[in-house]
Order: C-alpha cells, then structure tokens, then sequence
C-alpha cells in the first residue's frame, strides 16, 4: 500500500529535501507515485531522457556506466561501478539540474520501489515557491560539491600514488 505518511516521511530522509517543512514534504508527496522492480530491473539506461527525481523506498540499485551504450560506436572496456542505492538515497537529480540525458544505467540488485517525482511536477513545485526553490538548489549545490571534492581526493590518491 502506497501511504503518504511514509512517503512522506522517506522523503523527508532525503538530502536534497533535508529542512523541507512537513507541508513541503507533503506537496512533494503528492505528487509522487510508486513504481516497483523486480531484481535484475532496469531503472534506467545511461543516455535515456530524464524521467524525474527517484527516492529508493525499499530494495537495493545498482549504479553503474555499462560497458555498452546504446547508439554509441565507443565501448568501454567493462562496465563501472559507481554506487549502491538504498532506501532513503535519491537519483535523477543531475537531470533536474540541467536537463540532459540521464548519465548512467540503474539495475535492480534486490526488489523493491522507487518513488518517481516526474520532472515538470518537480519543477512545478520548487518553482512556485521562493523558498523551497532556494532550499532545494542549496542542498543540491552541496551534493554536488561534495562529490566533487570525493572525486578529487580520489584523483589526487591516484596522482600521488604513482
């Protein structure tokens, strides 16, 4: 059973939502829907269009650059993993950000749903309301810079390592 009050309650988990209000997280809420997957489900493929803001609600995601892309001639030489998903971690935002094709694939490694927020309905949200918008594009900025520094400790480790 899809209940707003959970819904309502993940979403308030969430680092991108974080000092929402809880009739912030409710607006967000109802304009959510469900969607399950079964293992082994793709979510999403690397290059597909954006779709909108997902929150894991329950199972596992892997995140990952396949080692084919569709309508690509370049292959990479295997796929690369980049991150686990759980219940309470969030994707979709880059594309909320600057509308591009989703940059990398989502498969199912255990069961579970995601909660879809499509993209107008996101937008629709933060852009008619000053203060959400703010809080939102904030707490993204710092997502964003975060795993930007990750990356550069990541490089500078290789770098030095040599």
């Amino acid at each position: 059973m899809f209940q707003k009050r959970r819904v309502v309650q993940l979403l308030g988990r969430v680092k991108v939502l974080q000092d929402l209000e809880g009739e912030d997280l409710e607006r967000f809420a109802g304009a959510c829907r469900k969607v399950p997957f079964g293992e082994g489900d793709m979510i999403l493929n690397e290059g597909d269009p954006p779709s909108g803001f997902y929150v894991v609600a329950e199972g596992e995601l892997r995140v990952f650059l396949p080692r084919e892309v569709k309508g690509k001639k370049e292959r990479r030489i295997s796929d690369v993993d980049l991150n686990r998903l759980r219940e309470g971690d969030c994707f979709g935002e880059y594309s909320l950000i600057d509308r591009q094709p989703v940059s990398a694939s989502i498969r199912a490694v255990r069961a579970g749903s995601v909660v879809l927020i499509e993209t107008e309905a996101f937008l629709q949200i933060i852009e008619g309301d000053d203060r959400i918008e703010k809080i939102v594009y904030r707490n993204l900025l710092r997502i964003l810079v975060q795993r930007l520094r990750k990356r550069e400790k990541e490089y500078d480790f290789l770098l030095l390592s040599d």
